[in-house]
């Protein structure tokens, strides 16, 4: 008599006569796609010079959910890579590709030179207001796309 069984952590055994002979063990680490992930979500939003908080608004998460994708604690859906690819601007199979080592450096954008010319000579106070009305525009534009 034979019996196949399933055991967890990907290894199949069978069982034969008196006792189980393993069949197939198959060493995926399923942190390693996470971590590949989370790393690759980590360079792009430095790149973009994002905050956490400023990227889980751009993909409609909860700001923990992106420190945990970051540390590779959780696993991304087909629909956050999605929108993840789409405010990185870049393809979702770019998430899985692998790493080449180069060190990530953030360039700004003209345009966001300017914003930031613009706010250095105003207060604190200034800014702030200026961050949350944009941050409000925004919002509203989003709302109006759905």
């Amino acid at each position: 008599m034979s019996i196949l069984i399933v055991f967890a952590k990907n290894e199949y055994k069978q069982y034969v006569g008196r006792g189980w002979q393993r069949l197939y063990n198959f060493n995926v680490k399923t942190d390693d796609y996470r971590e590949s992930i989370g790393k690759k979500v980590r360079q792009e939003r430095l790149r973009h010079g994002w905050s956490q908080e400023e990227l889980a608004e751009k993909i409609e998460v909860h700001p923990s959910f992106v420190g945990q994708l970051e540390r590779g604690l959780r696993s991304a859906s087909l629909a956050t890579l999605k929108r993840l690819s789409l405010a990185f601007g870049i393809k979702s199979a770019e998430f899985l590709a692998e790493d080449d080592g180069r060190a990530i450096r953030y360039e700004p954008h003209s345009v966001e030179r300017r914003i930031v010319d613009l706010l250095k000579g105003c207060t604190i106070s200034e800014q702030r207001t200026v961050y949350q009305t944009v941050k409000y525009i925004l919002r509203q534009k989003r709302k109006l796309a759905r």
